[in-house]
């Protein structure tokens, strides 16, 4: 059966969770509506008759170990009316992928989404039959709720956008949800001209974003990064880079008043920045971070937030991937790639080691 993992279906997944230890009869009750509702959706789904192979080679993840990963000749994707079915070109991977490889939340691995990725750029091989803004041909990248490290995938229309005609498609498979998620946690506060924003962790996957949109947008952009990347960040638009290594410019960065500060680095992993860069908002000053503790991510989730905080949560939007698209083309934003792999079980294993270290720069991509 395939499941999307949406805000709703999370909500859906928690309350069931919840009411397990309340209301143990009820719970039996919401927990079929759910699989009678993915099941309705699934024979409402069909197969393509645009291409004759039956199957695909597709990375999936390992049943039982952490950071395991297998290669598997399965079955092709079957699309619904509102879906497209797509020719993978390219791929990439983020820390979400990693984290749904472990035997601590199975349910999401195997109910909700076994292959891996979902960042992707392809050609639409064909489409449902209540698709208005996509045709047999388009190039598109976005969201793959079908997976993406794999020959062909599915797609909601609402969850993607026609490819930048600027970049590759190994770009465009980078550019899909860390450039939302920075063009959704920047602009959820409002209107950022004239605001003086700062971006921690500027130089990963959603902080050289951040600093490309911010100035989009006509703010003053501090970024805050290692000692190695300061140039790329500079090179980024960046008025002022900070290198955290460094003692001195850390206290000096602490003495400034911000309108706003991205978080892009706080996690279970890494140090909580906030307790680092909160005293260095204005007193109408916001923080929005995309990462953080189980309770932020609630408030993620269901609004109930700390003041004048926000853990952004992507929602995947078709007319903003289309905004994106422009700004690529009018060469205000561009996927910074670090580094491309092919699609073989080896790479995978070593692209996710390096994911995981949290030490790269830019996005991790694969050619298909």
């Amino acid at each position: 059966m395939d499941f999307v993992f949406t805000k709703a279906s999370a909500i859906e997944l928690g309350v069931t969770g919840l009411c397990f230890y309340t209301f143990p009869n009820f719970t039996l009750v919401i927990f079929g509506i759910i699989c009678a509702n993915g099941i309705f959706r699934n024979f409402s789904k069909k197969k393509t008759s645009k291409i004759e192979k039956q199957t695909m080679r597709a990375a999936i993840y390992h049943p039982n170990e952490k950071y395991e990963y297998q290669f598997k000749n399965i079955e092709l994707p079957k699309f619904s009316p509102s879906q497209v079915f797509i020719k993978v070109e390219a791929a990439s991977i983020n820390p979400i992928d990693y984290k749904l490889s472990t035997p601590l939340i199975p349910f999401m691995r195997w109910f909700i989404c076994h292959t891996i990725g979902r960042d992707f750029s392809g050609t639409v091989v064909d489409v449902g039959n209540k698709v208005q803004h996509f045709k047999i041909g388009d190039a598109v990248y976005g969201n793959a709720v079908g997976g993406s490290l794999q020959e062909y995938t599915v797609a909601d229309q609402n969850q993607i956008g026609h490819k930048p005609s600027n970049i590759s498609f190994v770009e465009a498979a980078g550019l899909g949800l860390a450039g939302l998620t920075s063009y959704q946690a920047l602009n959820f506060w409002g209107d950022l001209n004239g605001k003086k924003v700062l971006i921690i962790g500027a130089s990963g996957g959603c902080g050289s974003f951040g600093v490309e949109i911010a100035k989009y947008f006509g703010s003053r952009v501090y970024g805050v990064c290692s000692t190695k990347n300061i140039e790329m960040v500079k090179n980024l638009g960046a008025d002022v880079v900070v290198d955290y290594t460094n003692h001195d410019q850390m206290e000096n960065i602490k003495r400034e008043s911000f309108d706003l500060i991205y978080d892009t680095v706080t996690s279970a992993e890494d140090p909580n920045q906030e307790e680092i860069f909160r005293s260095c908002l204005k007193n109408d000053g916001k923080y929005v971070a995309i990462n953080g503790r189980a309770v932020d991510f609630l408030g993620g989730f269901t609004k109930w937030e700390r003041k004048d905080y926000h853990c952004h949560i992507l929602k995947w939007n078709r007319d903003e991937l289309e905004i994106m698209k422009k700004m690529v083309e009018e060469n205000k934003l561009k996927p910074k790639i670090s580094e491309i792999y092919s699609l073989e079980k080896q790479n995978v294993k070593f692209a996710f080691e390096k994911l995981r270290s949290r030490r790269t720069t830019g996005k991790i991509c694969f050619e298909i």
